[in-house]
């Protein structure tokens, strides 16, 4: 009964105070916004700081990665993301490991199912501000302090999905479907079936 009346109170309360409307909807993106710059902050390395030799680091992929990202192909996922980077004097090396899943619809049943993935792919990192238009090339400033990998951990993971993307064993897909799909199917043969006959010149 209080839940009810503190309601009813809360939105009377929106209906006449337009003003807290706006400077909450403000906040709100300025929350979001700030949210989105921690959880893309987990990619990054201290590359200025680092010396010249083999480092490995780990980062985490999961749900809240995804939504940085407008218009993602890929909506929910976890990754296992392995950096070796060799760090040169004039130059570093960035070879990544990742190993996941991600969530999708299977083309065959609509059904959303865990697709696992494990691919790699090598960065190249490299002093100036020359845009070659190569993918695998990072130029950065000399005086650079961090590096980001959010941007090609997401691109490669897009990449890497299949053109198709189904359940590996069709006894996983959803049983109801598979069902409408086969009844479909059975009704395209016989439509085929009786437009031949009627092709068929039987006064002949």
């Amino acid at each position: 009964m209080i839940y009810k009346h503190l309601k009813s109170l809360f939105f009377q309360f929106l209906s006449t105070d337009f003003d807290f409307i706006k400077y909450f909807i403000i906040f709100a993106l300025h929350f979001k916004k700030f949210f989105l710059m921690k959880v893309l902050e987990h990619f990054s390395i201290p590359y200025q700081g680092l010396k010249n030799e083999l480092h490995t680091f780990h980062f985490q992929v999961d749900e809240a990665f995804f939504h940085c990202f407008e218009n993602a192909l890929v909506g929910k996922g976890e990754f296992e993301v392995e950096l070796e980077l060799d760090k040169r004097p004039d130059m570093a090396i960035a070879n990544f490991s990742l190993t996941g899943h991600v969530v999708v619809p299977c083309n065959r049943c609509l059904e959303d199912f865990e697709l696992p993935i494990e691919t790699d792919f090598t960065l190249h990192i490299k002093y100036g501000d020359n845009d070659s238009g190569n993918d695998e090339v990072i130029f950065i400033d000399p005086d650079t302090s961090k590096v980001n990998f959010a941007q090609p951990i997401y691109e490669w993971i897009c990449v890497s999905l299949p053109m198709v993307t189904v359940h590996e064993d069709i006894e996983d897909c959803d049983p109801e479907m598979i069902k409408k799909l086969k009844g479909e199917s059975d009704d395209d043969d016989d439509d085929n079936i009786w437009s031949g006959l009627k092709k068929m010149n039987l006064d002949d």
